[in-house]
């Protein structure tokens, strides 16, 4: 499976495997999936209407992979909308879907416009392991940050 570099992490296994079987579900006006490693035929078009060429996948929910309450996970949801919306860039909601039901979802962002050193950065601030970044050639790719 393409989609992902191998260097030493303190994630484990079953987590990155977890990541990489994930269904990144992107609530455009015509609701799409990404997938890590599988190019996306619906974001290559999103690009090229809208003159994008790259895109974050992230969230603020459950840092570090560890389950924390709704309200909290709320509370830093809203925090992360109102930064990405000062930043000026545009996003779409979405959902981190386990197709085998084991986690449970996470509310997330597309994030349009963003490099991949800021939603890096973006994301530490939001103490995740990792998200996904989408360029120019519309395939997701998980970076892995710790």
């Amino acid at each position: 499976m393409g989609g992902y570099q191998i260097f030493e992490t303190d994630i484990s296994v079953a987590t990155i495997d977890a990541y990489l079987a994930t269904d990144y579900q992107v609530n455009a006006e015509e609701q799409f999936i990404l997938n890590v490693g599988r190019p996306c035929s619906e974001l290559a078009r999103w690009f090229q209407i809208n003159n994008e060429n790259q895109a974050a996948f992230i969230t603020a929910w459950n840092p570090l992979g560890a389950q924390t309450s709704e309200s909290i996970n709320r509370i830093k949801e809203k925090k992360l909308i109102a930064e990405i919306e000062a930043l000026d860039l545009s996003y779409f909601t979405g959902e981190s879907q386990d197709p085998s039901g084991i986690w449970p979802s996470e509310p997330s962002l597309l994030v349009f416009g963003i490099s991949l050193e800021s939603a890096k950065a973006l994301v530490k601030r939001y103490n995740q392991n990792g998200f996904v970044y989408i360029g120019n050639d519309s395939i997701p790719q998980l970076i892995l940050l710790r």
